[in-house]
């Protein structure tokens, strides 16, 4: 039995959505870090201390994006690479989502939300809203013709964008353009984005 640890709200959701996609079972475990005696707790399963983390077995891994390629390839291979190009499109475009897109719908959320009243920034805000509208436009521009982000259907590169995206349309107000919505429309409208939605 898979062990997973997460909490809704949070990177986590891209991991829960790629078990969900996997079919395998597994225990959800809800970590919420601002409580001490759940952090102490979850400290002693990972020292590290972040969330997503997932236990298989003998497999230890953080990282969200870590943790869905491995899912992918071990149990539902069809939704990992099937060659050396397509591998690297679905390392493209999940890094894309992760270091280039997510940062700047974070950088919105907490000057607009987390930091104190005292310290949050426009500029942050607004700087952080023109450069997702600017990203989501790429991502307009680039997606394949087939409307799949590699290998011509989906893998688990369009889950870890999707979570990205949504985490950006959310925050920032941005409007997709029509490929890219017809995109994230078909993610969203998966069984297991579904799913995850329904149970929270």
């Amino acid at each position: 039995m898979i062990h997973f640890y997460g909490s809704p709200m949070s990177s986590s959701g891209r991991t829960h959505l790629m078990l969900e996609e996997a079919g395998v079972p597994y225990e959800y475990h809800r970590v919420t870090l601002r409580d001490p005696a759940q952090k102490a707790a979850f400290l002693e399963v990972h020292p590290g201390g972040k969330i997503p983390y997932l236990v298989d077995g003998d497999v230890r891994l953080a990282e969200s994006v870590a943790i869905n390629f491995y899912l992918a390839e071990k149990y539902k291979p069809e939704m990992w690479a099937s060659s050396v190009e397509e591998r690297a499109a679905i390392f493209q475009w999940s890094l894309w989502g992760i270091s280039t897109l997510q940062p700047e719908a974070l950088r919105v959320l907490h000057h607009a939300m987390i930091v104190p009243a005292e310290s949050r920034s426009a500029y942050e805000v607004e700087t952080g809203k023109k450069n997702v509208a600017r990203l989501l436009e790429h991502l307009e521009r680039t997606l394949p013709a087939d409307g799949f982000l590699a290998g011509g259907r989906f893998t688990v590169a369009d889950v870890n964008v999707a979570s990205a995206v949504n985490l950006a349309t959310a925050m920032c107000g941005a409007k997709l353009g029509e490929r890219a919505g017809a995109w994230f429309a078909a993610c969203k409208a998966r069984p297991a984005w579904q799913k995850i939605l329904t149970a929270g």
